[in-house]
């Protein structure tokens, strides 16, 4: 079995990394039902997050508390979903169930991440142009999200040249989206390439 490793090196985390690993085994102990708590913990996370002060955890869903309050971010959920599956082999019905809410999982996020860019955008042309109307705003988004789609597609066209490769593998593909969006984000925050209004 792979260990999920938090990063942290103080004496309650250590407890959460032993709790999390104890999580780990036994789902990974129950293959046929794998699929199901990774879905309940990922609902339980998303109502903790959205009113931490209203949420309880039932008492048959416990055994999750690690999971949902240990990882700390969506990215790191992503890669424990990640870890829980590739303890099985791709053509094991378990590997293709934990890939099918990995999938869901990471699709909420991407669009999570997408919103949030297109509203900061939204924010700098507004510092930078002064308002405009919303119907204008929808267009100014979708022109912007396909631009910067191009520019992404041209970014790891370059990735590919470097590497001499017409497929990247996925950690090389993950790393070179990475610093794309970083790009991307330091471009909002300072306001460059950011095109006036409709």
């Amino acid at each position: 079995m792979n260990n999920f490793v938090i990063q942290s090196s103080s004496s309650s985390e250590r407890i959460s990394q032993m709790d999390l690993n104890s999580c780990t085994e036994k789902l990974l102990r129950t293959p046929t039902s794998i699929k199901k708590w990774i879905e309940i913990a990922d609902k339980h996370m998303q109502t903790k997050k959205a009113d931490p002060d209203m949420y309880a955890l039932p008492r048959a869903h416990e055994f999750l508390a690690p999971v949902i309050d240990t990882l700390k971010d969506m990215e790191e959920f992503l890669d424990y979903i990640v870890m829980l599956r590739d303890n099985f082999s791709k053509g094991d019905k378990t590997w293709g169930d934990i890939q099918k809410v990995y999938r869901k999982v990471n699709g909420r996020h991407v669009q999570a991440i997408r919103r949030d860019r297109a509203s900061r955008a939204c924010a700098k042309a507004h510092e930078l142009y002064g308002e405009t109307d919303y119907h204008s705003r929808l267009q100014w988004i979708s022109d912007l999200e396909h631009k910067w789609a191009s520019k992404r597609l041209d970014f790891l066209d370059g990735f590919r040249a470097k590497y001499k490769s017409d497929r990247l593998d996925t950690e090389i593909r993950k790393d070179a989206l990475i610093e794309f969006w970083n790009i991307i984000d330091t471009e909002i925050y300072e306001g460059r390439n950011i095109p006036p209004w409709n």
